[in-house]
């Protein structure tokens, strides 16, 4: 083969216009691609919302029926400590800003006994007993960042319950 002095090939191009038609595709297919794109990171960002809030509710449920004095402050029980609970659900759902939190309580026979004021920090008139029942709902809202998608704003809310095993004070 006879090599050219200017560094080019020899070789000519058997189908002219080829490359612009590769252009041309990837302009039409670029649109579509971007949206698919989207759309996965938006459902992504949706599962995680829900995920999150589902957690946050169980945490905080957990540590509200967990036995013992609350680490923040030793006069209260964790059941009775509504600060607490509320900055456990909020640390769990650490990417999620969550819209409402409420703790509610009942008896072994499943009336309701009262709800935990999660701004007062702490609710003394409610005292619970072995097989009491604790219950927290954590609601949060998911709204999409680029609205290429048809998905609108959801509201998730999860709700746990646990019950108390057994309550002894073993004094300080």
């Amino acid at each position: 083969m006879k090599a050219m002095s200017d560094g080019k090939s020899p070789r000519k191009n058997l189908f002219p216009g080829t490359r612009a038609q590769a252009m041309v595709e990837f302009a039409i297919a670029l649109p579509v691609l971007l949206v698919m794109l989207v759309g996965i990171m938006e459902v992504g960002r949706m599962i995680i919302t829900y995920a999150l809030v589902n957690n946050a509710s169980r945490d905080a449920v957990r540590y509200a029926s967990a036995v013992g004095r609350s680490d923040a402050s030793p006069n209260n029980y964790k059941y009775n400590d509504c600060a607490a609970i509320k900055g456990i659900a909020t640390k769990s759902a650490f990417i999620v800003a969550l819209s409402s939190i409420t703790i509610d309580y009942y008896d072994a026979a499943g009336t309701y006994i009262g709800t935990c004021d999660a701004t007062s920090g702490g609710d003394p008139d409610i005292s619970v007993d072995s097989n009491y029942l604790v219950k927290v709902t954590v609601t949060a809202s998911y709204k999409p960042v680029v609205k290429l998608i048809p998905i609108g704003q959801k509201n998730f809310t999860a709700i746990s319950r646990r019950t108390f095993v057994g309550i002894f004070d073993l004094g300080n």
